[in-house]
């Protein structure tokens, strides 16, 4: 039940391109890695978040007593919208929801491309120039060691 919540969630809070070329499943995996990395006990604490999240939907009015999981695209924009600009706790725990899936998103290596990030020679050039101003004392405690 929480993986279609959370699909849901990542329809509504990446880019429109999150629905082409099987992104949305991609996204999903993006974050299963993520879960992956934490204890079970913040696992289910994620897991309880999004559940709770979707469920609030129901008191939405335009929701009609609807899971977030099941708005259409409208509603589920509009909850989410009502729900961050409450500016509580719960607006900041959804906004960390969000940041997480968006996350999961940018770390696709197709959408890095589309909106030109490329790290990989700037990694290069920073080493380069680390190499040259530091080398001698690199080598040197290397050498200690």
């Amino acid at each position: 039940m929480v993986r279609r919540v959370v699909t849901r969630f990542a329809e509504v809070v990446c880019p429109p391109g999150v629905r082409a070329e099987g992104r949305t499943e991609r996204v999903l995996a993006e974050f299963d890695l993520l879960l992956a990395a934490l204890r079970p006990g913040a696992r289910r604490m994620l897991g309880a978040a999004f559940l709770t999240f979707d469920q609030g939907a129901r008191l939405y009015p335009p929701g009609r007593g609807r899971r977030f999981a099941r708005l259409d695209d409208t509603a589920a924009d509009g909850y989410l919208r009502a729900v961050l600009a409450r500016g509580d706790g719960i607006a900041a725990l959804v906004e960390r929801l969000k940041g997480l899936i968006v996350m999961c998103y940018y770390a696709l290596p197709e959408v890095q491309r589309e909106i030109g990030y490329e790290p990989g020679p700037y990694i290069a050039a920073v080493a380069r120039r680390r190499l040259e101003r530091y080398g001698t004392e690199i080598r040197s405690r290397e050498a200690q060691e």
